[in-house]
């Protein structure tokens, strides 16, 4: 196994995404036993188990993958925000 430095500004999103995942897991699976009711509990249990799987899997990806191009969405090609027009009174029909 090789730990990858190249893109380092997606490589450490990735891994701080990561670890907020961890955070939100270990708090949903900490608080599981505070709450109101049985079902809650049990949801917020699972919660917690999705989202530290979802870190343990999140932090060796964001190092270990040669190529990330094809794990993160690229961005448009033409922003949506230039078809925007500055004039407001541009989007009114004229007739």
């Amino acid at each position: 196994m090789k730990i990858h430095t190249d893109n380092l500004i997606i490589r450490i999103g990735a891994t701080l995404l990561g670890v907020g995942y961890a955070v939100v897991g270990a708090f949903s699976l900490h608080m599981s036993g505070a709450a109101p009711d049985a079902n809650l509990a049990d949801r917020s249990f699972w919660m917690g188990v999705t989202f530290l799987i979802a870190a343990v899997l999140a932090l060796p990806i964001s190092w270990l993958v040669a190529d990330l191009s094809n794990i993160w969405c690229i961005p448009p090609r033409k922003s949506p925000l230039k078809r925007i027009s500055k004039d407001p009174g541009d989007d009114q029909p004229t007739s």
